[in-house]
């Protein structure tokens, strides 16, 4: 586990407040728990859920523009995992898990079918056996409010908050609501669910943040950089698609500084309300985006019933779309620690509740990542596999990442394999140098999947006339 420290206002705060409170990766299953010690426990959660922000655009991750001074604060002053993953490469699914702690086929809320293609079928619920954050807090007397701009966060995502606002609306907008309900409810103890929606095309940040990172070489930005182009892997080497590609990722990039902006506002409010301290943030995304990281391996390939390759999220495992950010702030959280073991998303909400000193259901599947040993931090790596499956688009795929390496196996018969370590851009596939490396991946990836099952029966979703605009504006819906 590599560790780095640092202090910032804040975290001295923090650190006055909670000195013992050390989040921290789990020991290995053959490692003896620690005893249990006191911590500084939080009142408040709000979880942040920036939809579609792939890991490397983020300032503290390695982005080369300022996308994120905010965010990176918190990472200074809190506890950032640097290698964290979704479960799923779409929102249906990875949200559910988010809030679940289960994987997609576990809790259900995914698209099915030999060969899956969001825009003809529509995802299924949550199954109704399995119970989410918010129902668990309410039940344990917390305020929940969800303000999520992802219209697909409605159905059983809606169960357990009081009070449950799903539109397509701009960051300004979901930030006004929830820092309202916050105003309201700040006698209590509430968790508060923020969905921010701004990156996901058509991307359409107000002035300055449309333009606040120029191209020069590339030309002006208009309309067209809002939506994609070049979505079928084809005249990559143009001087078209290297204007556009540099326009695109520049307005991706200026949209998350506006999204970063509110994200301070709310902090702000939160601070100036007197109740920031007694505030668990939590940062993440439910997955990333591709620009056009894999479009000739994976035009090569096919599959996928669009025939898109290259671009938008939903349709590969690949770390773009699978490694995201995630950062704990508040009581519990060790300023200044940086975790590099691979965590996933199925540990966001153990690793909530326990800083909110709610009891974790058995029925969870992630690991609780607090953890305090006499004060110190425990060096015992992370040793659980990283897990993924239940794309959008094309056939049934499902990845595994272990000791480095990630084996991606596909339901047509396509079978990868990467050194995450030597290649973390996953360039070079050695499933065909390596079989026998490639044949007990396969096996683990196997055995793993033997423990998979479903909790109970479920429904497709039933999309409403504006949810059904607002998805088609999106792209979901044919």
């Amino acid at each position: 586990m590599e560790l780095s420290w640092a202090c910032g206002p804040i975290g001295r705060n923090l650190l006055r407040i909670s000195s013992a409170a050390i989040l921290v990766a789990g020991a290995a299953a053959c490692a003896p728990e620690p005893p249990p010690a006191e911590h500084t426990v939080a009142r408040h959660a709000i979880l942040i859920v920036i939809d579609t922000l792939r890991a490397d655009r983020v300032g503290y991750m390695g982005a080369d523009r300022a996308t994120s001074p905010r965010v990176d604060q918190l990472a200074r002053d809190g506890t950032s995992f640097l290698r964290a993953y979704a479960n799923s490469p779409w929102t249906v699914p990875s949200t559910a898990t988010i809030l679940t702690s289960l994987y997609p086929s576990e809790h259900g809320a995914e698209v099915i079918g030999d060969v899956r293609n969001l825009a003809e079928m529509p995802p299924r619920q949550i199954h109704a056996a399995v119970r989410s954050v918010g129902e668990i807090l309410q039940e344990s007397r917390f305020r929940c409010g969800l303000f999520s701009a992802n219209p697909y966060l409605f159905g059983r995502f809606k169960d357990g908050y009081d009070t449950a606002f799903v539109d397509r609306q701009s960051a300004t907008t979901i930030t006004d609501l929830a820092l309202e309900y916050i105003a309201s409810v700040q006698g209590d103890r509430f968790f508060v669910h923020i969905q921010y929606m701004d990156l996901h095309p058509p991307i359409e940040p107000p002035a300055p943040y449309f333009n606040l990172f120029p191209t020069p070489e590339a030309g002006p930005r208009g309309e067209r950089h809002k939506e994609w182009a070049f979505s079928r892997g084809r005249d990559l080497s143009s001087d078209e698609f290297v204007e556009f590609r540099d326009n695109k990722l520049a307005l991706y990039d200026g949209a998350l500084r506006y999204i970063d902006d509110e994200i301070g506002r709310l902090m702000d409010t939160l601070e100036s309300l007197g109740i920031l301290e007694d505030t668990l943030i939590v940062v993440t995304s439910d997955h990333g985006e591709e620009f056009w990281d894999h479009a000739e391996l994976e035009a090569f390939l096919g599959g996928d019933p669009r025939g898109y390759y290259g671009i938008g999220h939903g349709h590969t495992l690949f770390q773009e779309l699978l490694r995201v950010p995630l950062l704990f702030f508040g009581p519990g959280a060790s300023p200044g620690l940086t975790v590099d073991d691979p965590v996933s998303l199925l540990d966001l909400a153990p690793t909530m509740l326990g800083l909110l000193d709610v009891r974790i259901p058995e029925q969870m599947r992630g690991k609780n990542l607090q953890s305090v040993n006499g004060g110190g931090i425990m060096k015992t790596p992370i040793s659980t596999p990283i897990y993924a499956e239940s794309p959008a688009y094309g056939p049934n795929a499902w990845c595994l990442i272990e000791g480095g390496r990630k084996f991606i196996a596909r339901d047509d018969g396509v079978r990868l394999l990467y050194d995450l370590v030597s290649d973390p851009r996953e360039t070079h596939d050695l499933a065909s140098d390596n079989p026998e490396l490639g044949q007990e991946m396969q096996d683990r990836l196997d055995s793993f999947r033997s423990t998979l099952a479903p909790v109970g029966p479920t429904d497709s979703v039933n999309i409403d006339g504006r949810t059904e605009e607002q998805l088609r504006a999106l792209g979901y819906v044919e």
